[in-house]
């Protein structure tokens, strides 16, 4: 045989091994996506937890493979190896409050049980016919609310706030929320 026979061989040969290998490959691919990147699912029993010193000294030392564990896991569901996001530990001064009515026009028209159950009892209540005045006291504000007698009821008409020591008017919403939230804390004041 001489070279150039050898030659068209080989070629005709390795064409037909390049397109049983491309077709091997194109075969392994396809049985690939259809497993899945997921493994199967498969139930185990429920453990049961003994709560014993030994048990939490086995659990304490187990947590380390755990997050291996976790960490494994979150490269087979993400294949490009992005990492779940970190949780994150919030300071425990930052507390997040509730959201609160603290608008002083909701006062208008309460009468003094209404208001009572409110705020509380007030700091301190003037009669200044024909008005009370009670006075509540928070951090760094006083409030002030006006009742006048409305058909035989005394009823808020007016509040504001002031300053604790330099006793100049500031934003009564501001010390209304402060003594709203005082009586969240302590509900029997």
């Amino acid at each position: 045989m001489d070279r150039g026979a050898q030659a068209r061989i080989w070629q005709t040969g390795a064409g037909g091994m390049c397109r049983a290998g491309l077709a091997l490959l194109a075969l392994l691919a396809l049985g690939a996506c259809a497993a899945g990147p997921f493994p199967a699912k498969t139930s185990a029993p429920a453990a049961q937890k003994v709560d014993t010193p030994a048990a939490a000294a086995e659990e304490t030392a187990a947590e380390p493979a755990l997050q291996a564990l976790a960490s494994e896991t979150a490269d087979q569901i993400d294949p490009t190896g992005a990492q779940p996001a970190q949780l994150v530990a919030l300071p425990a001064e930052l507390v997040i409050e509730p959201p609160i009515e603290d608008d002083p026009k909701t006062l208008m028209g309460l009468d003094r049980g209404g208001l009572a159950e409110l705020l509380g009892k007030p700091s301190q209540v003037r009669r200044e016919s024909p008005a009370e005045i009670w006075q509540y006291v928070g951090n760094d504000c006083i409030f002030d609310i006006f009742l006048y007698k409305d058909q035989g009821a005394y009823r808020v008409i007016h509040a504001e706030a002031r300053d604790d020591e330099v006793a100049l008017k500031t934003e009564p919403r501001a010390c209304l929320n402060q003594l709203l939230r005082a009586r969240l804390e302590d509900p029997l004041s």
